[in-house]
C-alpha cells in the first residue's frame, strides 16, 4: 500500500492526514451490493478525502468471497481515493456480532487483498471478543503491518465521556501498541464533556502524539467537535453521504463547507 510516515503526518497515497485542515471521510454504510454501488455512485460522495467502507452493515459480510467482491468494486470507484477498512463491533456501536477469530480473520484478508490503505482496529477488541486483551491487538497490528496497511486504532464509548486522564490514558496506550492513527469518540451528556474531549485532543497534541489523532463528540451536542476539531488537533473528521454511521454526523457536503470557512483564513 502507498503510505509513509512524515513525523507526526501519515501521507496514504497522497493525502497527508495530519496535515492541514482536517480530511473529511465518508462512511459507506450499505447492506447489499445494490445500496453501496447507489452510495458509490451518490454526489454526497464526492466531499469525501478519504472513503470507510463499514463493512459490519453489509449482509454478507461473513462470506469472504462476498467481501473481496465488494472490496474490488470499492476500491474501483474510488480511485485514488484513500479506504479505510473497518468493522465495528457491537460492543462499541457496530451493526453485526462477530467472534475474535472471524475479527481477525476478516481484517487480515481484507489487508492481504492490497485493496484497502487503512484498517480500523479496536483498542479493546481483546476484552469485547476474547479474553487475550492488548496481546490480541498487539498481534493484529503487526500482522497489518506486515501486510503494509496502517492502523487505525480506535475506542468508542457510546455511554458517556470518560475523564480526561482516561482518554488520554487510552491515545498513550494506542501510539505505544504501534497504531499508525490514534482514534477515540465518546458521548457527551454535558457541554464540559465536549470541552474535556477537546482537551485531551489538545493535551495529546502538543504533549508528545507522534501520530495523527481522530476524536470527536456524538450526537448533537459533540457537532462542534467535528467541525471545528481541527483546531485542537483532530486529523479527520466523519459526514455521511448516505445513512449516519454513528449519531451527530452531519452531510459530507455541509461538514466540507463549514470546515473550508473555518480554515480559509488559517
Amino acid at each position: 500500500m502507498d503510505h509513509r510516515r512524515c513525523g507526526d503526518t501519515l501521507v496514504v497515497r497522497d493525502l497527508a492526514i495530519g496535515a492541514g485542515r482536517p480530511k473529511i471521510c465518508v462512511p459507506l454504510t450499505g447492506r447489499t451490493e445494490e445500496e453501496i454501488l447507489a452510495e458509490l455512485s451518490a454526489p454526497g460522495l464526492s466531499p469525501a478525502d478519504l472513503v470507510e467502507w463499514r463493512a459490519d452493515y453489509y449482509d454478507h459480510v461473513s462470506e469472504p468471497a462476498s467481501v473481496l467482491h465488494m472490496l474490488r468494486i470499492i476500491r474501483e470507484s474510488l480511485g485514488d481515493r484513500p479506504l479505510l477498512f473497518t468493522f465495528r463491533t457491537q460492543a462499541e456501536g457496530g451493526e453485526a456480532a462477530i467472534t475474535a477469530d472471524a475479527y481477525e480473520r476478516l481484517l487480515t484478508d481484507a489487508a492481504a487483498s492490497g485493496l484497502i490503505d487503512l484498517a480500523d482496529l479496536e483498542l479493546f477488541a481483546g476484552d469485547t471478543l476474547s479474553s487475550e486483551g492488548e496481546a490480541f491487538c498487539r498481534r493484529l497490528t503487526d500482522n497489518l503491518h506486515t501486510a503494509g496497511v496502517p492502523v487505525v486504532m480506535s475506542s468508542h464509548d457510546f455511554a458517556g465521556t470518560p475523564a480526561l486522564e482516561e482518554l488520554l490514558r487510552r491515545l498513550r496506550r494506542m501510539q505505544d501498541l504501534g497504531a499508525d492513527i490514534l482514534k477515540i469518540a465518546v458521548m457527551p451528556r454535558t457541554d464540559a464533556n465536549v470541552l474535556t474531549l477537546l482537551t485531551a485532543t489538545q493535551q495529546m497534541r502538543d504533549g508528545g502524539a507522534r501520530r495523527p489523532l481522530i476524536t470527536m463528540a456524538m450526537a448533537d451536542r459533540g457537532v462542534v467537535s467535528r467541525v471545528a476539531g481541527g483546531f485542537f488537533g483532530s486529523a479527520v473528521t466523519f459526514g455521511s453521504a448516505a445513512r449516519a454511521s454513528a449519531p451527530g454526523q452531519m452531510e459530507a457536503g455541509r461538514l466540507r463547507t463549514l470546515v473550508d470557512l473555518l480554515y480559509e483564513n488559517r
